[in-house]
């Protein structure tokens, strides 16, 4: 768990080490509490720094897209303007995987890793990539990308399966050995089923 103090500046939380309001964050939850009364706060809002808003409009339009809401003042939470972007992509990385996830699901038998790791043989064993997001029928892996990735990650994975495919929501720069990049995935995600069903068949 992290704490942060905030203090009341109007409508808005902002950062400050003498505020009288405490926030918490562990995994995905925020609660946030009157410092004197300790009393639970509802319905608080983060002010903005400016860089994280594009980040922040990103989020919410895939979460239009998708049907798929999560709580934003998980990101905001944090003091640091860095971190929040960080998990304001975080967050957006969760959105677009589970939407893939929905749809994919309502075609073929997938299945999702979570726990276990590939390690990064050119680097000896010193990096621990989690396995990929998702795999069709046994046989096709998908990831799914919301912007920048590691490409030493998708040579990895491409060493144990042969046949995979990386999507993004919207346009995204994709470079792979053997696995095939989709753009657009929230406009036209009948391209990736076709391309899954030729590969499996």
């Amino acid at each position: 768990m992290q704490v942060f103090l905030y203090k009341r500046i109007g409508d808005y939380l902002l950062p400050s080490q003498e505020g009288d309001v405490i926030v918490t964050v562990s995994n995905f939850l925020i609660k946030v509490y009157d410092r004197n009364s300790g009393l639970e706060l509802k319905d608080v809002k983060f002010k903005l720094f400016g860089n994280e808003i594009p980040h922040l409009n990103k989020l919410k339009e895939l979460e239009k897209a998708t049907g798929i809401d999560v709580d934003e003042n998980y990101a905001l939470a944090f003091p640091d303007p860095e971190i929040r972007i960080l998990k304001l992509n975080q967050l957006a990385g969760y959105v677009f995987e589970e939407y893939v996830y929905s749809v994919l699901s309502s075609y073929f038998n997938v299945k999702r890793y979570k726990n276990s790791g590939i390690m990064s043989l050119p680097k000896l064993g010193l990096t621990f990539h989690n396995t990929p997001d998702m795999l069709v029928e046994d046989k096709v892996v998908v990831e799914a990308k919301v912007g920048l990735y590691e490409l030493e990650q998708i040579r990895d994975y491409e060493r144990r399966y042969s046949k995979g495919v990386i999507v993004f929501p919207w346009a995204g720069k994709c470079k792979t050995s053997r696995w095939v990049c989709f753009n657009y995935f929230l406009k036209d995600y009948e391209r990736v089923v076709r391309y899954i069903r030729s590969l499996i068949s």
